[in-house]
């Protein structure tokens, strides 16, 4: 292991106290501040003050990272597992410890007790730990990353193994900018076996908008009620491996949270196809604007039947596009200019747009003049590049929980959060052969003493990390890895699918076959 100065392990050690700040509930009780009760008149208007949780497996598959807590939280409720202080291991190919926007907004230090509360948490697939540590679930959370992340910028020294012992408090800071007021803030002292920490406390200024952290150090005395103590460790696959055959790392006395994430086997950007196609951002860019302003839906069954409607709309541009380019309808009056064009696929898909009329976003007029706009585009694209579009297809940009979630926003190509170009996102593509290998590291990661109480297994599909042509082959195998290493715990018939999944049980490959009007 590289051996790191003074100063970048400090800098190393603000990162990784921006990672866990929220990790670990405050033991205490009391009222908040007013400044962080929910003042949003916006927010109280015709919320649900009911907490229905879903049905729930030892094993949940669902679509997107922060839709976990839901099962959590009702995990917690059924007492599969504790209410506080659970052990989360998380096994994926990312963090998934950005810090919530709304936190002051959410439950803290408690369990949520209502709709508008959970739906306030389900901000987006990389806030979801944060949140869940704020209510008290968890107090250890354990992150195993992958061996393709090695050299990733959250642990750049490829150190195998790093823990943190955190304390965890609040202070109040007085914010001109909030009305002349004192502001609560989240604190925290951390210290580690694996390196000094010059200056261990710190409270974080984040400005999620502009995607900044301001790292402000302060004497211990700011920090109040540091009664909590905890842990966060990051952990290789080899070391993990390591730890579990020692048999002392995580036991059988632990209410485990057992999180997995199939972007753990490979990551790839989904939108790479249409740019190795010849599509230009901007193209790209029109035609999802264009799909957004045609469709709008606000669940997984019309999101298959959005998508079907523009495979079907594809497959007509693709023939007309075939039919006036092979020089054998020259004579052909569809074939005179692209406006005829344009019209000749709007007459051939009356019956198609009329089975999905209710996805549409406004009423006759609205829908042709988009439509019409949609084609414009469609028509300058070639054969391979329409190809690829009925691959990727379109879906709503995020799941339909999730905080900010708007039907009105309208669906998207399906192309994910991050384009083949994003540098902090480490891509891996994988064979059959690699994602065996890595089959077998998970199966002896978990064969230890433990038990977990819930499984959460993630797709990923939707916000594009998760490859897609090979989900079908990985989920199978992770879910056999479950069932023979708990085999008195987990079975088919514990085994619970979400019902907001992209594309279904079945998932997105496989998506046309079940598709109903």
């Amino acid at each position: 292991m590289r051996l790191l100065t003074i100063k970048t392990l400090s800098v190393v050690m603000l990162v990784w106290v921006a990672v866990v700040m929220l990790l670990l509930r405050l033991n205490r009780t009391g009222a908040t501040s007013r400044a962080d009760t929910l003042a949003d008149t916006d927010l109280k208007t015709n919320m649900d003050h009911s907490l229905v949780l879903p049905s729930f497996g030892v094993v949940n598959v669902m679509e997107e990272h922060h839709e976990a807590l839901m099962y959590w939280f009702s995990a917690a409720a059924s007492g599969a597992i504790k209410k506080q202080g659970n052990v989360l291991i998380h096994i994926d190919g990312h963090s998934d410890a950005a810090q919530p926007e709304y936190w002051r907004k959410m439950p803290l230090f408690r369990l949520p007790a209502n709709q508008r509360e959970v739906k306030l948490m389900m901000e987006k697939n990389d806030v979801f730990i944060h949140v869940a540590a704020a209510t008290g679930l968890i107090n250890r959370f354990i992150w195993v990353w992958p061996p393709y992340d090695a050299g990733g910028f959250l642990h750049e020294t490829n150190a195998p193994y790093v823990s943190v012992r955190l304390r965890i408090g609040v202070m109040y800071r007085y914010g001109e900018t909030y009305g002349d007021r004192y502001i609560l803030e989240r604190c925290v002292c951390a210290e580690s076996d694996h390196f000094t920490i010059d200056n261990p406390c710190a409270w974080i200024d984040a400005d999620i908008e502009n995607d900044s952290e301001d790292y402000v150090v302060i004497p211990e005395s700011r920090c109040m009620d540091m009664s909590l103590k905890g842990t966060v460790e990051f952990v290789s696959t080899d070391k993990a491996i390591e730890l579990a055959n020692s048999g002392s790392w995580i036991t059988a006395s632990d209410s485990v949270i057992l999180d997995i994430d199939e972007d753990y086997y490979a990551c790839e950007a989904v939108s790479a196809p249409l740019y190795d196609a010849g599509m230009s951002k901007a193209q790209i860019y029109d035609i999802s604007f264009s799909v957004g302003k045609l469709m709008c839906v606000d669940n997984a069954h019309d999101e298959m039947l959005a998508d079907k409607f523009f495979h079907d709309m594809l497959k007509i541009t693709l023939t007309q596009h075939k039919l006036c380019g092979s020089g054998r309808a020259k004579d052909d009056r569809s074939c005179s200019d692209s406006l005829s064009m344009r019209n000749s696929v709007i007459d051939k898909l009356h019956n198609v747009l009329e089975k999905a009329r209710h996805v549409m976003c406004l009423p006759n007029e609205s829908t042709h003049f988009i439509l019409g706009r949609l084609l414009d585009d469609l028509l300058h694209l070639d054969e391979r590049q329409l190809e690829e579009l009925i691959t990727v297809g379109v879906c709503m940009n995020q799941s339909p929980r999730s905080t900010d979630f708007n039907r009105n926003d309208g669906m998207v190509i399906c192309q994910g959060y991050n384009g083949p170009n994003t540098t902090l996102i480490p891509y891996h593509s994988v064979d059959e052969k690699e994602i065996d290998h890595t089959t077998n590291h998970l199966k002896t990661i978990l064969s230890q003493s433990f038990t977990p109480g819930v499984v959460t297994l993630i797709r990923s599909v939707r916000d594009g990390y998760t490859p897609r042509k090979h989900f079908h082959i990985i989920e199978p195998k992770i879910l056999n890895v479950l069932k023979t290493t708990f085999p008195d715990h987990i079975n088919d018939s514990s085994i619970h699918y979400d019902s907001e999944l992209l594309g279904g049980k079945d998932g997105w490959y496989l998506r046309y076959k079940k598709i109903k009007s």
